[in-house]
């Protein structure tokens, strides 16, 4: 039988690279405590990076969405918000007239009356407002203010209805100029985009329509029913008492009418808004579960490392115990 034996040279060499590896493990596990992320990627993968490609990937997709689904969401809660605004001019307002219309004095309807015009101007300063200095309701022009201002406005509709004979006429010119195709509303008082406004995407696929604009048919009776009224306190045009009294039941009827086109449209918004609120939930699930996948592939499980660690540093430290032996050993026989 034959023993293989080393010399002293053999043996500190063999033990220089021992030692070295052991190092080398120390640094590369003391690294993976601290960072919690495999040193050594390609190792850990197998040499595959494809799962690790395929996620990153998802990542930047799903952080793309989330981006998108975010600003939608705000959005969609500004045009909420200011369509609510709007609502709040017509609540009470065509009611509170029509009680007094038939049996009422003019003065009592002139009282009813003393904020039209102050309504009017604030359903237009609804409509041009900005949100992260970009306009709600301009359509594909963000960068436009929608409308021009209230009182440029009343200024045309002066104008259109001074000649006016008639109550029934007034109110029909008034309301023409707002919702007919080319009237004074889209030529005239209209400053956004020439295109639709654009819809959102808030998932692989998948779109939202938000872009709710001051040309929408409900916005723009809401603006007619309330413009009359901004007329009637003015007493423009300047009719006798019973075309006064008509030309106010106009006004009202025209609110009443607008009322029910700006609940429809809160609600086909409201719509949109949930769809946009179940695409966060979707997001934020899906990331996740793709940061899980990721920490699968490249993190360092705690636990194994620190145990690991410990292993080599008890390895290193009997090497370095070894060695020291060794040496002395080594240093006897030479001074024998």
């Amino acid at each position: 039988m034959s023993i293989t034996t080393y010399g002293d040279a053999a043996q500190f060499s063999l033990l220089r690279r021992a030692s070295a590896q052991q190092k080398a493990d120390l640094t590369r596990l003391t690294s993976e405590l601290s960072t919690g992320r495999v040193a050594d990627l390609g190792k850990a993968l197998g040499g595959d990076y494809s799962a690790l490609a395929d996620i990153t990937r998802g990542m930047r997709l799903n952080t793309t969405f989330a981006t998108s689904v975010t600003e939608a969401a705000i959005a969609a809660e500004g045009r909420q918000n200011a369509l609510g605004r709007m609502s709040a001019e017509l609540d009470g307002f065509a009611p509170s007239l029509l009680a007094v219309t038939g049996s009422g004095s003019l003065s009592d309807l002139q009282l009813k009356l003393a904020d039209g015009t102050d309504r009017f101007d604030q359903a237009v300063d609804v409509l041009n407002t900005r949100f992260a200095g970009r306009s709600l309701f301009s359509a594909d022009a963000p960068d436009a203010t929608p409308l021009i201002a209230a009182e440029d406005m009343m200024v045309e509709l002066r104008a259109l209805v001074s000649g006016a004979v008639d109550a029934t006429t007034a109110a029909a010119d008034v309301t023409a100029w707002f919702m007919d195709t080319g009237g004074g509303y889209e030529t005239l008082a209209w400053q956004g985009g020439a295109g639709d406004a654009p819809s959102v995407l808030i998932g692989e696929g998948q779109t939202a329509e938000t872009g709710v604009t001051a040309l929408d048919p409900a916005i723009r009776e809401t603006l007619a029913g309330l413009a009359l009224a901004a007329l009637a306190s003015e007493q423009t045009p300047a009719f006798s008492e019973d075309e006064q009294r008509a030309f106010i039941t106009a006004a009202a009827h025209q609110m009443l009418n607008a009322e029910d086109g700006l609940i429809g449209l809160r609600a086909r918004l409201g719509t949109e808004e949930a769809r946009i609120e179940e695409a966060k939930v979707t997001a934020e699930s899906t990331r996740s579960s793709l940061q899980i996948e990721y920490g699968r592939l490249v993190e360092a499980d705690p636990y194994d490392t620190a145990t690991e660690l410990e292993a080599v540093s008890l390895q290193l430290e009997s090497l370095y115990i070894l060695t020291a032996r060794m040496s002395r050993l080594s240093l006897t026989e030479y001074l024998r």
